[in-house]
Parts: C-alpha cells; sequence; structure tokens
C-alpha cells in the first residue's frame, strides 16, 4: 500500500475548493478519515443529530465485525478544524421539512448530483471523492479512503507536533474562537428560535386562514424562495430548484439564498440583472458544463424572477439571457433483445440480491420504466392478483398511473417479495441490502450501478444505464409493432408523440437510407 507523506496530505486536503457545495462537503469527509480513521461506511452513516458542535464530539457506528453482529454506537472527540468544517458544511445545506424545521435525522452528508440530490451519500461516493480529491492535488498514485484512515497516526503526529509549538499562541486563539463560537452559536440558537416561531405561527396562520379568513383578506408576504418552491410538487423538482439558485447566489453574492440577498437580486434595475446573469452563463460555459445542465441552472434563475414579478416584487425578466441549444434525444439506440436475454441470465436468483435486482431489470424491460418510477414504488402498489402497479409518472405529479404486468415480471417481483417477514404496505418495493443502509429505500443511482454491474458482468460492451434499458425496450417495441407508435405510447408513456417519432426515426434510420439511394444514383 503506497505511504502518504504529510505533504500529500495536506495538499489533497487544500485541494478541495471550498468555495462550493462539493468542495465544503468534502473538505469535512477528508478530515474525518484523515483526523479520526473512519472508514467509509461509519462516514455514510453520520446524521445531522450525531453531530455536536458545542462539545465537538460524534456519535459514530463501531465498524462491524461479523455480518450478525452489532456494536453499539461510539461517542469520538473532534478538532476543532475538523468540527468547524462539519459545521460550516451543515450551515450550507440545512436540509429542512415542509414546516421549515430542520430534520435532525437527516444524513450528515449528502449527494449533489442532480439525480439523487438529498439522498445520503455512498461509500462507494466517497471513493470516488477521495480519488478525485488525490488528482486534483497531483497525487499521481491513485489513492483510496482506507489509506487515508492509516495516515491518521502520522497525520496526528504532525497535528501534535505543530500544536507543541504554538502552544501560548495556539491557547489564546482558541479562545478567542471559542469566545466567538459562543456568540455565533447564540445568536443562531435565538435565529433558530425565532424562524421557528415564525414558521410555527405562518402555519398557524395559514391553517386559521384556511378555515376562518378568507384568503384575499388575509396579510401576505411570503419568503419569494419558499413561495417558489411550495409551487412545486414534486420533490426532485423543488431540490433541483434549490440546489441550482444555490450555485447562483454563491457565484454572484458569495452567500446561500436567504431572503435578504434574494431581495437585493430582485431590487437591481433590468439591465444590472441581465448583467449578472450573463456573466453567471459565462462562468458556467467556462467550465465546461454541458448544454443541459447550463440550461436548468438559467432555467430556475429565471422561474424565481418570474415568480417573484408575479408577486410584484420586480417588473423585469430574463428573457434577454438566451439558453444554449440542445438536441435532444440525439441516442436513442440500445441494445438488442438478446442481450437483456443474456442480462437476466447472469443473475443469481438463489440469493436476495440476485431476486431483487432480477425483479428490477424485468420491469425496466417489460415495462420501459425510468428508474425513480421504480424506486418510488411501494409493496402496496404492487396487485398480484391484479398483475398490475401503480407507479407515479413523470410530471404527473402525486397522482399515481396504473401499469400491466406480464406473467414473468409479476412471477419476479413475487419471488423478491416473498424474502419479506413483513410486508407492510407503505414500505418500499425495492430497498438496499448493504449493511449500512439495509432497509432503506433505493435511489436511482443504486438502480444505476445495478445495472452497470449486471451489464458488464455479462460481457455487454456497450455502456448500459437505467435509461439505456428503456430505449432499447421502446426501440424493441416499435419494431415488434411495426412502428405502432399510438400503441407504443401506451407503454412509453410520453406526452408528446413526437418524442416518440424521433425513436422511430432512429430505428428506422431514414437518413442513411435516403443516403443509399442518393449514392446510388451516381
Amino acid at each position: 500500500m503506497i505511504d502518504l507523506g504529510l505533504d500529500s496530505l495536506e495538499r489533497i486536503l487544500t485541494a478541495c475548493d471550498r468555495n462550493t457545495l462539493a468542495g465544503q462537503r468534502d473538505y469535512a469527509i477528508l478530515r474525518l478519515l484523515m483526523e479520526n480513521s473512519l472508514k467509509r461506511q461509519q462516514v455514510t452513516a453520520i446524521s445531522i443529530c450525531d453531530f455536536d458542535f458545542k462539545t465537538r464530539s460524534l456519535l459514530i457506528q463501531q465498524p462491524y465485525k461479523r455480518q450478525d453482529q452489532q456494536n453499539q454506537p461510539e461517542i469520538i472527540s473532534l478538532s476543532l478544524d475538523t468540527a468547524t468544517a462539519l459545521q460550516d458544511w451543515l450551515n450550507l445545506i440545512h436540509i429542512s421539512d415542509e414546516n421549515g424545521l430542520e430534520d435532525s435525522h437527516s444524513p450528515l452528508f449528502i449527494s449533489l448530483d442532480r439525480a439523487n440530490y438529498g439522498h445520503r451519500l455512498t461509500g462507494t461516493a466517497i471513493y470516488g471523492l477521495v480519488k478525485r480529491a488525490a488528482i486534483n492535488a497531483g497525487v499521481n498514485n491513485a489513492i483510496a479512503p482506507e489509506q487515508l484512515r492509516f495516515s491518521q497516526e502520522k497525520y496526528a503526529l504532525s497535528q501534535d507536533y505543530k500544536t507543541q509549538n504554538g502552544t501560548i499562541i495556539e491557547t489564546s486563539n482558541s479562545r478567542l474562537r471559542l469566545a466567538d463560537v459562543s456568540k455565533l452559536e447564540c445568536e443562531n440558537q435565538n435565529e433558530t428560535q425565532i424562524e421557528i416561531n415564525k414558521s410555527q405561527i405562518r402555519v398557524d396562520d395559514q391553517l386559521t386562514n384556511s378555515s376562518n379568513t378568507p384568503y384575499a383578506l388575509a396579510e401576505f408576504n411570503p419568503d419569494i424562495l419558499t413561495a417558489l418552491l411550495s409551487d412545486k410538487r414534486s420533490l426532485n423538482t423543488r431540490r433541483a430548484y434549490e440546489k441550482d439558485l444555490r450555485y447562483f447566489f454563491l457565484a454572484a453574492y458569495g452567500q446561500k439564498p436567504t431572503e435578504t440577498v434574494i431581495a437585493q437580486f430582485l431590487q437591481l434595475n433590468r439591465f444590472e440583472a441581465i448583467s449578472i446573469a450573463l456573466r453567471y452563463k459565462s462562468d458556467l460555459i467556462a467550465r465546461g458544463l454541458k448544454e443541459s445542465t447550463i440550461n436548468r441552472r438559467l432555467s430556475a434563475l429565471k422561474s424565481l424572477v418570474n415568480f417573484a414579478a408575479k408577486l410584484g416584487k420586480c417588473n423585469w425578466n430574463l428573457d434577454d439571457v438566451q439558453t444554449e441549444t440542445v438536441q435532444t434525444y440525439r441516442d436513442t439506440t440500445g441494445i438488442k433483445p438478446e442481450g437483456i436475454r443474456t442480462m437476466l441470465l447472469s443473475i443469481k436468483r438463489d440469493t436476495m440480491k440476485g431476486k431483487r435486482d432480477f425483479a428490477i431489470l424485468r420491469l425496466l424491460w417489460d415495462n420501459a420504466l425510468r428508474r425513480n418510477e421504480v424506486v418510488s414504488t411501494n409493496i402496496g402498489d404492487f396487485d398480484f392478483e391484479g398483475r398490475s402497479l401503480q407507479i407515479s409518472g413523470k410530471g404527473r405529479g402525486s397522482q399515481k398511473s396504473l401499469i400491466s404486468l406480464n406473467n414473468g415480471t409479476v412471477d419476479a417481483i413475487q419471488d423478491w417479495l416473498s424474502c419479506f417477514e413483513t410486508k407492510n404496505p407503505s414500505q418500499p418495493l425495492f430497498y438496499s441490502l448493504d449493511l449500512a443502509n439495509r432497509g432503506h429505500r433505493l435511489t436511482g443511482t443504486a438502480i444505476y450501478q445495478i445495472v452497470s454491474q449486471i451489464a458488464q458482468a455479462s460481457g455487454i460492451s456497450k455502456h448500459m444505464s437505467p435509461h439505456r434499458i428503456r430505449h432499447s425496450a421502446i426501440t424493441a417495441a416499435l419494431d415488434a409493432t411495426n412502428g405502432n407508435v399510438r400503441k407504443v405510447q401506451k407503454l412509453s408513456r410520453h406526452k408528446k408523440l413526437d418524442t416518440l417519432m424521433l425513436y422511430d426515426d432512429n430505428r428506422t434510420n431514414m437518413q442513411g437510407e435516403v443516403s443509399s439511394l442518393l449514392g446510388d444514383l451516381i
């Protein structure tokens, strides 16, 4: 195993861009791995309530010795720098429930990608961020989180040596920091309590107004961002908007989107606002982000401005800020049914994981489901007798759609459910089986990894994903129905028939056919 020097450890920490959300999160995780010798599974299992900034302590789960043995939690002490790093990350992310109150049982470290924003970070993700931090720091040799754990003693000795050389200075600075922290904590507690009281008052007023006072007569002075997010029914949409708007205000104002800084932005004149938005767009382009990502972030900003204009908070819009041109559905090709059959046959169905993965793959292929449609289903949504499943379709809010299942899919799901001792209708239909997250609902990322692993084990050369299987299923359905797009639309559940026509055009390759005709003419 490669021995990491102290210089390498310092460079890895310094390489984290702490001006970004990901950088703050990664910095805090790296400090935990280096200073406290934690395993990545221990880091992923930490919840917000496990961290106490005042006492600089953290409640962690001890490593499992055997699969059937669960050790008691342990409280570990944190250095001031590590505790501050955790608190800085917590202040930025600040996950709140629908009443504006923070859920202390939420994971401390969450995913920031669009598909899984807000979900608990996985051990694989921590492996990836450690590798990425090492590359950014110029560490040529590939490293893993375990190497940071084994470097803990060396790093701790280095820190002790530095501490001994600067005892008097560090003591006085610590006292000043603790005084500042105590003052800041007191202010934060007061502000938090005030916000909680305000939130409760708003909730009480809303309940009162809904039952007694007509809306037109009730006072309405909402927080713009809160009101905008409340107007979105989809949880994923709310998370995406909140994340994208946080990126904008961190870039433009250096702070997260509070009510004050949003008001400051909305009070600009039209030309100043467009100038800031154009600079933001230029920065996104310079960073090499994809056109779809840039458009999504600009869309969130425009939605905020348009929503504020509806409430009379500004009198301009950002329509002059043009979005990037994106060619949708450029590649709708997948693999042939023979490839899907190979993937299904490669799954070992005599294990719980095999039964689960087989049922998931049957749903993805037989019904062309999206991965979020799979992970959002509960046990109660499955009807064995009726051979049907209720899914939360894309863009349909809380309204569930009933889809029919074929015999093979029904048997696969029933085989997976036979592993359950008790079946609660509100439990997720598919849950995680790893030790750190056992029993928790599978995430979209987990479905992606399951499909990718099965494809690789089956010798499929093409990169496979859940959506690639959806493409494959729709294309195969068009082949089987001789291009009957109306019939296949019932399977794909596309709102616009034009989208499905793109699949059909790519399937028949009309362009290639016409090119061949032109070539034959000469």
